[in-house]
């Protein structure tokens, strides 16, 4: 609109010239000129063609810094990751990305189980983002409002890890208020806060350095026991594992008779290493004249092949291959 108005002041031509005239410079396309320029015509000529090639070097400047400008690839990044954890159901909240959620972190993607973590300090944002595949929120886990962002209200489990107790404490009761029925597992920093943590609503109170004290103590007289905990731990190379099946996810010809009359073990081969009744008490190496009932769990033992095998022939609703 400018180059039309100098061009309609100084060569006195029409307006469609004018504006044709000014469009042909600007795009700098060298069709060449509507009519004979006078010589303050062809000088705005000159000085509209240079602005016009320092506009578009600009232009492409800012294009492509916005493109490879480092928050806006975050942005984008955590944009479809929000998009991702909307879609969560039946997953896990891992509160804290210290040593030991690290380690939860590498457990739950071993087994292949969605999760999340959230997390507030910037450097280990960074290591979430730059070095791992993990779905991560930046946030104060003992904000309700991050936990609902997370999904706590269609999640199946949460592990709290933060390093102060009484922040655990407070994400333990703000969990089990916003899912009464989420699995909630604790760490525990202080041994005399474990009482406060369980009537917070906390399902697992677990305090590393007991367990680590424990294991170091092992290996003193019983080493082979700690290599063989690691085994079915799953901490090796090894993909033995423990895996509990509630009973009345069974096929019915097993429920509510005993191990032997239903068959269980001749069908599956895969013999029960312990039961769990609906009171919490666990029944070791129970007998073959034990009656499953629909409201205990039975606790298996073997490696991926045999658990995977075992489900199908044995859990209702899934048919063998």
């Amino acid at each position: 609109l400018f180059g039309s108005l100098v061009y309609r002041i100084i060569e006195h031509i029409p307006w469609f010239d004018a504006y044709y005239m000014s469009l042909v410079s600007l795009s700098t396309v060298g069709f060449g000129e509507v009519i004979p320029l006078s010589f303050e015509g062809r000088l705005f000529t000159s000085f509209l063609i240079i602005f016009n090639i320092g506009f578009f070097a600009y232009a492409i400047s800012t294009i492509t810094s916005i493109l490879t400008d480092a928050d806006i690839h975050a942005f984008i990044q955590d944009f479809k990751m929000m998009e991702r954890i909307k879609k969560l159901q039946g997953h896990t909240i891992v509160c804290g990305f210290g040593r030991h959620a690290t380690e939860v972190c590498k457990e739950l993607a071993k087994e292949k189980l969605l999760f999340v973590v959230i997390e507030s300090d910037e450097k280990k944002l960074e290591i979430l983002r730059n070095e791992t595949g993990y779905l991560f929120l930046r946030g104060d886990a003992t904000n309700d409002d991050v936990l609902l962002e997370a999904g706590i209200a269609k999640a199946a489990s949460i592990v709290v890890t933060l390093p102060i107790d009484a922040n655990n404490v407070f994400v333990v009761m703000s969990a089990r208020q916003l899912n009464p029925g989420i699995k909630i597992i604790s760490r525990l920093n202080y041994a005399f806060d474990e009482t406060k943590l369980r009537r917070a609503g906390a399902d697992h109170v677990v305090m590393p350095e007991r367990i680590g004290g424990f294991y170091m103590a092992t290996l003193i007289n019983k080493p082979d026991l700690v290599e063989f905990f690691n085994l079915i731990s799953n901490m090796g190379t090894s993909r033995v594992v423990f895996e509990e099946i509630p009973v009345d996810q069974l096929k019915q010809e097993f429920q509510m008779r005993s191990i032997a009359e239903g068959g269980l073990l001749d069908v599956t081969q895969l013999p029960v290493i312990a039961l769990r009744h609906a009171d919490g008490r666990y029944e070791l190496n129970p007998g073959i004249h034990t009656v499953l009932l629909p409201d205990m769990h039975i606790v298996l033992l073997g490696d991926m092949e045999q658990i995977q095998h075992y489900r199908n022939l044995a859990m209702d609703g899934i048919d063998t291959p």
